[in-house]
């Protein structure tokens, strides 16, 4: 955090607290990014979301900013046998939670026939938006347009060429009440804000440490629940949790507690 003067202070550990529901939902009306993290016993990780009818440019290259590092295996084809394993910090993976109607009318089939992510986490085919300012899709313009096009009420199959660069992921219809990931909390978050019910999500990461001399960086892991709760304080965000968003529908809307799955 800073002072009036620019001046970088401590982050107090009494001053990372979550926020509660009520207050995150407000935020995400008011098309402003929120921090979700999951169990500490599944994935144990923040995403940053905010709603698709919200994303700018501006804030896509804020979420591309923080977003994963990918871990990329060579194989030999046979007996496929690792040679090396890289991680790679690429220009971050954006994921777009929809309902699974959506997914029907905009003719977004599952990724792969048989899903083996250890979180059945329902990846459809990539997608791009078909518009005339699109280019190769992988730039914030690009990616924001694409998901702000899911949002749009006209929107058709025919508005998205495939593949793409964004990464629609079909949220159970329970939400968190039946899968506590990320993708359904998005959509929750949505449908509590009374907006599309469309989301854009990335998995937080740390930035590590450069390694002098060298295009490389070191300890650039996940961002885990303290370190979420910096991120969030460092910008304003608010911060929250599935388990406490699971507990809100029960107590509002008389969910059952959620089961299964993160991401």
């Amino acid at each position: 955090m800073h002072d009036t003067n620019g001046i970088t202070l401590p982050i107090k550990a009494g001053d990372l607290q979550f926020n509660s529901i009520e207050d995150s939902i407000e935020a995400f009306r008011r098309g402003e990014f929120i921090v979700v993290l999951d169990s500490q016993d599944r994935e144990n990780e923040g995403d940053l979301i905010i709603a698709a009818e919200d994303i700018t440019t501006e804030k896509m290259a804020f979420m591309i900013r923080y977003t994963r590092y990918l871990t990329i295996y060579f194989l030999n084809p046979l007996p496929f046998e690792i040679l090396k394993a890289d991680v790679l910090t690429l220009s971050g993976i954006i994921c777009t939670p929809i309902s699974s109607s959506q997914t029907t009318t905009l003719s977004l089939p599952q990724m792969v026939a048989q899903n083996a992510d250890p979180n059945r986490t329902a990846y459809t085919l990539s997608i791009d938006a078909s518009h005339p300012s699109i280019t190769t899709g992988i730039s914030a313009h690009d990616r924001a347009l694409t998901c702000r096009t899911l949002a749009f009420s006209s929107t058709t199959s025919e508005s998205f060429r495939r593949p793409g660069h964004v990464f629609p992921l079909r949220a159970r219809d329970g939400g968190v009440s039946e899968r506590s990931g990320h993708t359904e909390a998005a959509v929750d978050f949505c449908r509590l804000s009374g907006k599309a019910m469309a989301g854009v999500i990335c998995e937080l990461v740390e930035d590590g440490e450069e390694v002098p001399g060298r295009a490389e960086r070191r300890d650039g892991g996940m961002m885990r629940r303290d370190g979420c709760l910096k991120f969030g304080k460092r910008w304003g965000l608010k911060v929250c949790t599935i388990e406490d968003l699971v507990n809100y529908l029960g107590k509002h809307e008389g969910g059952m507690n959620g089961i299964s799955g993160t991401g």
